[in-house]
């Protein structure tokens, strides 16, 4: 009886293991073909430069180039309405940053995603969102600022996006003045706009840092003070109930095979820490390497959605 019972028991296994065999799906050989990056940004930015650093790490570990597509426009947003219907076999993903997801669904009925749309697989840096000056600007605090706009001075601030527009106007509103928000066209902008004087301050996601001592720093709009400024304090410190965490990401349409995901996560996450891809973020890019797990971005995803929405909700819209 025993000798029959062993047999009975290797013959299960035998069959378990022949199933499982003959159900292993195709995608088990993941990548065979090129997998494609659709970046949001324009080609040059923050974003292709470490799409294409990563991308070229990420193809060692997958065995198949990696493309990068650019699609500018909307802040990441015609990417992510390309990436949603696009079919979910791992063979295209995309690149933006935090508030793709958390802002713009909220901000326009136009966007026809929302955060839960897509699957995040890692990140690859937090920018250094900041507000900044001249270096012969009057202003060296923020309490410099409060007092100008409290004395009556119409102070002027260079933003890039909604987004600054309404953080900014909310903490204007805050302390009773009114900011003169001007939309430029970017970053580069702005830094030359605040450098030669002609807007009193101006928002930096990082690029102030590549001009040293022609600007100063005032406050940090994240939750963590700055890498390179940790002196300067941030609109929390400041007593703002503000602060909004964004990062550079890497994220897929939903339905993608765990097995796919997960190819996918590990090779993305070890080319962002690869040592040489961190020196270029951190040394010639200024932006800390931030290579977060899935569940960590889908909460600051969520984290910054409530900013967003309180923000919003504040402003009247």
């Amino acid at each position: 009886m025993t000798q029959m019972k062993f047999t009975g028991a290797v013959r299960r296994v035998a069959t378990v293991l022949t199933v499982g065999l003959l159900a292993t799906p195709a995608f088990a050989d993941f990548p065979e073909k090129p997998v494609t990056v659709l970046v949001g940004f324009g080609a040059g930015g923050g974003a292709d430069t470490l799409a294409r650093l990563i991308g070229k790490e990420a193809e060692a570990a997958l065995g198949q180039p990696v493309v990068i597509e650019n699609v500018p426009g909307g802040g990441g947003v015609v990417a992510a309405t390309k990436l949603m219907n696009a079919t979910p076999d791992g063979y295209t993903i995309g690149m933006a940053v935090t508030s793709t997801f958390s802002y713009a669904p909220l901000a326009s009925d136009t966007v026809k995603f929302d955060a839960d749309t897509f699957d995040y697989l890692t990140s690859a840096a937090a920018l250094q969102n900041a507000v900044v000056v001249g270096k012969d600007s009057p202003f060296n605090t923020w309490e410099d600022v409060v007092a100008a706009g409290k004395s009556g001075q119409k102070v002027s601030f260079g933003s890039s996006s909604p987004a600054v527009n309404l953080m900014m106007n909310y903490i204007s509103a805050h302390d009773g003045y009114e900011m003169k928000v001007v939309p430029t066209k970017g970053g580069a902008e702005i830094m030359k706009d605040v450098m030669g004087g002609h807007m009193d301050m101006g928002w930096s996601a990082g690029i102030h840092q590549r001009f040293g001592d022609d600007v100063k720093v005032l406050a940090a709009a994240g939750n963590e003070r700055l890498v390179n400024s940790p002196d300067v304090p941030t609109f929390r410190d400041l007593g703002y109930d503000v602060g909004d965490d964004t990062y550079f990401l890497f994220f897929a349409p939903k339905g993608i095979p765990d097995e796919v995901f997960q190819a996918l996560h590990d090779a993305f996450s070890a080319g962002a820490q690869k040592p040489e891809v961190v020196s270029m973020v951190e040394s010639k890019m200024g932006f800390p390497s931030k290579v977060l797990m899935p569940d960590q971005l889908r909460e600051n995803v969520a984290a910054s959605t409530a900013i967003y929405e309180k923000l919003i909700a504040a402003a009247g819209n």
